[in-house]
């Protein structure tokens, strides 16, 4: 099988981002730490998909920050042309081994960082509950320099997992994106020209691709 270079007009769908995790894994690779980012950040996106209904894309840059990068196309509304919607997107874990309030965690991780224009998420490995409308509360207090913050909570279950969007305003539902990824129709990967157009064509390809550069 031939293993294509990592390339900067391939984004992948977030189904595929989740396998890769596994696949990787399960290769032995021991250096996970932007599979993971990319995945916590396609979970996101399929959660956040049924708030804003949308077909996303995701590529993981050669440098960071930030972390990921989320894309979607947007029609323009008489249908001649469309434009790229791309949200970058900075990862952080809250650990299962500290006893810090979560919104400390969230303030710690935002202090002294300037992520305008940029989406934070936390993906909270802590099994124990908490006030998320008091913790979107005390993190707009902050007024915090960010477009939007989201956590993810794993749920009992396998897969489900509750989305919880802080700032700007207090979103929260669960998810099963297991089960969305299994029903997705989603393609494996588009190409962009970047600042241009995406390429409608249908690619299919048996050559391996590479997501992290």
């Amino acid at each position: 099988m031939i293993t294509r270079p990592w390339d900067e007009n391939i984004w992948f769908s977030p189904p595929y981002v989740i396998e890769e995790l596994d696949k990787e894994a399960s290769r032995g690779n021991k250096n996970l730490k932007r599979f993971k980012e990319a995945w916590i950040c396609a979970v996101m996106i399929i959660c956040h998909a049924k708030f804003e209904p949308a077909e996303w894309w995701i590529q993981v840059p050669k440098k960071d920050p930030p972390d990921v990068l989320a894309m979607k196309v947007i029609p323009h509304s008489n249908g001649r042309g469309q434009n790229l919607f791309m949200l970058q997107v900075e990862v952080f874990e809250i650990s299962a081994f500290d006893d810090e309030a979560i919104e400390k965690s969230i303030e710690r991780k935002l202090t002294n960082q300037d992520y305008s224009g940029m989406a934070v998420v936390g993906f909270v490995r802590r099994k124990r509950l908490f006030d998320h409308e008091y913790v979107a509360n005390y993190i707009k207090n902050l007024k915090p320099n960010v477009a939007a913050i989201f956590l993810l909570v794993r749920e009992e279950g396998g897969t489900n997992i509750s989305y919880i969007q802080i700032f700007p305003e207090c979103i929260k539902y669960k998810e099963d994106f297991g089960l969305i990824c299994k029903r997705s129709k989603q393609r494996v990967f588009t190409k962009v020209r970047r600042g241009t157009i995406a390429d409608k064509k249908n690619h299919t390809t048996t050559d391996r691709l590479t997501l992290v550069p």
